[in-house]
Formats: structure tokens, C-alpha cells, sequence
């Protein structure tokens, strides 16, 4: 069995029972559970971590798309804003996108990664969309933190990926300038770029919409620059 699997294996394992434990601390309010919620995903997100690096080495039998997703739930993974909240749901919530994504690579059957260096530029745009989509997941989290239970979301993971995206999609638009003539070269990965910063600029610069509404644009963008990141 491949290493990287089995490190991806056991983190997702630890991320359901870390569900578990929320929902239980969230009805029974346990002394300390929480903690120990914590502790787990952290745990979960370092074997992802590890698991990704292993096959990013040397392993390339791991489909490109799986790859992506486990990075991207290793992203997700540590959760930093877990706390006591309003609702038993509410850090359940917060763990199931990278539960998700870990349990998407996990069983994700496609072509094996290539073994060639590629072009720079075009690996620098494909691990900065790894990363966008990572922190979309924690902000898609809270998205969905805010839209099932009403409690308000954290802000900077929203405000760290938006700022990232306006810097990918700039450069992608530079890059096209200098290599092309073109600020855009209408490709359908740029297409979805597109798409998702334009949906992420409604739920961050619009008019102050109601909460649950700038909530769900978030969860839309969110999910389309999830989606970009697999396929790149």
C-alpha cells in the first residue's frame, strides 16, 4: 500500500472521529473535549501534510487531482477558530470541508501525476490556486458555520484568499500580457479564475448584504475555486 495513502487514510480517519468528538462536546459540553478536538485536527492536517510531500517526492502513482485535494484539506485541516459556539453544530461544520477533500483524494481514481519538471510559470499558477483553494476551504467552513447556525464568521481566512486570488489572477493576467499580447487568454481554467474572483469580490466588496446571503456567495466562490484548484 502506498505510504502516502496511508498517511491520508489515517488523517481522514482522525478528522471523522474529531467530528465526533465535536458534536458530542457541542450537546454534552465535556470539560476539555474541545481541546482535544483541536489537538486531532492539527494532527490530522500534519499527516496530510506528509502524506502529500511523500508523494509530491517520489510517489507518482497518486492521481494530480488527488494530490491537489489532500493539499488542500491539509490546508483546511488545523482549525485555529474552533471555540465555544452557539450551536452543537457549529465546529462540526468548520471540519467537514477538509474531511471532504481528504476523503475525495483518498478514494479520487484518475491518471497518475507526471514525472517531468514542467513549465515554471504554470507550476507556480497551479500551487497558488492549491493554496487559494486550501484557504477557501476554511473560509467555506465558515461560510457554512454562518449560514446552518447563524453565528458570525471569521473574517481573515475570507480576507487571506481573497487576497491571494486578486494577486493569482493578476499575474495570470501579466503573464498573458507579456507572453501573448493579451491580458486574458480565454482558456477555461482562467475562465473559472474569473469566475471565482468575481464571485468573491460580490461577497467581499458589495454593499453590506445580509449576513447569510454574503455567507452563501462566499460558499459559492469558495466551491468554484476548490473545484479550479483540482482541475489545474
Amino acid at each position: 500500500m502506498l505510504s502516502s495513502v496511508i498517511f491520508t487514510g489515517l488523517a481522514s480517519g482522525m478528522l471523522l472521529a474529531a467530528v465526533g468528538l465535536a458534536l458530542w462536546d457541542g450537546f454534552r459540553q465535556v470539560p476539555g473535549l474541545s481541546h482535544a478536538v483541536r489537538a486531532i485536527c492539527w494532527l490530522a492536517g500534519a499527516l496530510l501534510l506528509i502524506g502529500t510531500l511523500l508523494a509530491w517526492q517520489g510517489d507518482h502513482s497518486l492521481s494530480a487531482p488527488a494530490l491537489h485535494l489532500i493539499l488542500m484539506a491539509a490546508l483546511a485541516a488545523p482549525p485555529g477558530t474552533h471555540c465555544r459556539r452557539h450551536s452543537p453544530w457549529s465546529n462540526v461544520v468548520l471540519i467537514l470541508p477538509s474531511l471532504i477533500l481528504a476523503g475525495a483524494g483518498l478514494l479520487w481514481t484518475s491518471e497518475p501525476i507526471g514525472t517531468g519538471t514542467g513549465n515554471l510559470p504554470v507550476a507556480l499558477v497551479e500551487l497558488a490556486a492549491i493554496l487559494c483553494g486550501g484557504l477557501g476551504a476554511r473560509a467555506l467552513g465558515e461560510a457554512l458555520n454562518e449560514i446552518v447556525t447563524s453565528t458570525p464568521h471569521v473574517e481573515w481566512p475570507s480576507a487571506a484568499t481573497y487576497a491571494l486570488l486578486t494577486l493569482l489572477v493578476g499575474g495570470t493576467a501579466l503573464v498573458n500580457l507579456w507572453q501573448r499580447g493579451s491580458a486574458w487568454g480565454g482558456t477555461a481554467d482562467e475562465d473559472r479564475l474569473a469566475g471565482a474572483w468575481l464571485a468573491w469580490s460580490a461577497a467581499w466588496l458589495g454593499p453590506r448584504q445580509p449576513p447569510r446571503l454574503r455567507a452563501a456567495l462566499t460558499a459559492i466562490a469558495a466551491s468554484l475555486l476548490i473545484v479550479l484548484a483540482v482541475g489545474c
